[in-house]
């Protein structure tokens, strides 16, 4: 019996060795993609981590930017106590509010053209357990060789730590803390508030406090009235304005023969606001050119806040018959009419016009030694409101109200700065308007990993954080 010879001819090993060699290469190459993928996985992880970390502190300082004291607990450090006014408290909070450029905000960026690092100090108040003032603070958050770091001092009352002494900006970074490795990019845009300063007056349009009441007295309805200023000169601006009087009353729906209300001819005495201008042109004509600061009249917008205000001071003499105003029965009213048509503002044709904004309604002083004081409305409106003009409108139904006397002082219409915001791309704001900023969104990127020239994996946060507390007015 012939016994077979077996095994692998040379050209099989070949083969197989070939094979083999591919799937071991294969392999060994998978193997290394997937360690790859791992730790890069790993380190964006921990990249989306520490941004999320940065962030959370991050927010919590700027959230409590401006934050100021309600109660006082004592002194601050150098035995000078505030007390009741907490003028000490608030001007350490705010950057600059004595400077000749007045910055009333808590804050203080610094940007440099055409870098991925800003500079940003916050400022804020820090309490005891029971919401008492214990300390002024400030905060930077700044990058240096791609570490963000944070730096705290103390600039009124108690520090808390040897990390947040009384001492220099400088001096504070000497002991900084370390947040994050690694930052790309650390920017920081402030909103763009919803009222700029420059535009926040409407009225007077001048800007100041100067203004002028022209009767309405050839329409249909309406009867004149004497105006005056504050210097007692007839039909001229000022600061204040002076109505009715024994040199010419305010118009009586009240029949004294008959003791009732006329039954006929009834009228009302109406107002429009210009700014200081003595010309004797009809009240359209004024309210057209000189009743606003929008193409010469005053333009609301909806979305927008507004604060329509004035003065009304004490009568001169206790006998002054504007004393005698009945409520429910006279009527003093404030609001706007349009130039061209002498009507409240409206919107639509026929049965579906609807008015825009409607009067509204205040007391003068009731009492000789009480009830004056700054009379203020606040409203917005649903639509635009254009070619409109302030108004007052008097209508007196007792017998002796008309014969009293009345004064409007300091009319002002302004937009109200709010907590609305928008965010525009290379806003910067003037030191005026920081006050008014009322959110700040901070673009943030960690990165894990580099090495070797491989800059590594990076995750990039973008964060909006409101600031109402910013500001003088909170």
């Amino acid at each position: 019996m012939i016994r077979q010879k077996s095994g692998f001819t040379l050209m099989e090993l070949l083969v197989y060795m070939s094979l083999l060699s591919a799937i071991v290469l294969i392999a060994g190459r998978a193997f290394s993609d997937s360690t790859k993928f791992r730790v890069r996985t790993q380190n964006m992880l921990r990249a989306t981590q520490e941004a999320e970390n940065v962030a959370v502190l991050l927010k919590s300082d700027i959230s409590q930017m401006g934050a100021k004291s309600s109660v006082n607990a004592g002194a601050p450090a150098g035995g000078v106590s505030v007390g009741d006014n907490f003028s000490l408290i608030y001007d350490s909070v705010y950057i600059a509010p004595a400077a000749a450029t007045k910055d009333s905000s808590s804050f203080l960026l610094i940007s440099t053209e055409n870098s991925d690092f800003d500079s940003l100090f916050i400022r804020y108040v820090r309490y005891d357990n029971q919401g008492h003032f214990v300390a002024v603070e400030e905060a930077h958050w700044y990058v240096e060789a791609n570490v963000l770091k944070r730096a705290c001092r103390t600039l009124a009352g108690e520090p808390d730590t040897a990390m947040c002494k009384k001492e220099t900006r400088a001096s504070a970074k000497d002991h900084a803390v370390t947040v994050a490795s690694g930052v790309r990019q650390f920017k920081v845009l402030p909103a763009r508030p919803s009222a700029l300063v420059g535009e926040e007056q409407l009225f007077p349009p001048s800007g100041g406090d100067e203004f002028r009441l022209v009767p309405r007295k050839n329409d249909e309805g309406y009867a004149n009235l004497y105006v005056a200023n504050e210097s007692g000169i007839a039909n001229s601006g000022g600061t204040g304005q002076r109505l009715g009087g024994s040199s010419g009353p305010f118009f009586s729906n009240y029949d004294n023969a008959n003791q009732q209300i006329l039954t006929t001819g009834q009228k009302v005495n109406e107002l429009i606001a210009i700014d200081n201008d003595n010309s004797d042109s009809p009240w359209r004509s004024l309210c057209a050119v000189r009743g606003g600061n929008y193409n010469g009249r005053i333009r609301l917008l909806p979305k927008t806040e507004y604060e329509l205000s004035f003065n009304m001071p004490l009568p001169s003499s206790n006998t002054d018959r504007s004393l005698l105003f009945v409520p429910g029965k006279d009527h003093m009213s404030v609001g706007f009419r349009s130039y061209e048509t002498g009507e409240p503002p409206k919107k639509g044709e026929g049965t579906n016009t609807v008015q825009l904004i409607d009067d509204f309604m205040f007391f003068p002083p009731l009492d000789a030694n009480r009830g004056d004081g700054r009379r203020v409305m606040r409203f917005t409106v649903p639509d635009t409101i254009d070619k409109v003009c302030i108004s007052f409108t008097f209508a007196c139904y007792s017998p002796l109200v008309s014969q009293g006397s009345l004064t409007i002082e300091k009319l002002k219409l302004r937009k109200v700065p709010t907590a609305n915001y928008d965010f525009q791309e290379g806003y910067t704001p003037n030191d005026v308007d920081k006050k008014n900023i009322k959110a700040m969104k901070v673009f943030l990127q960690v990165a894990r990993g580099g090495k070797n020239g491989h800059k590594g994996e990076a995750d990039s946060l973008i964060v909006v954080v409101p600031t109402p507390s910013n500001g003088p007015r909170d």
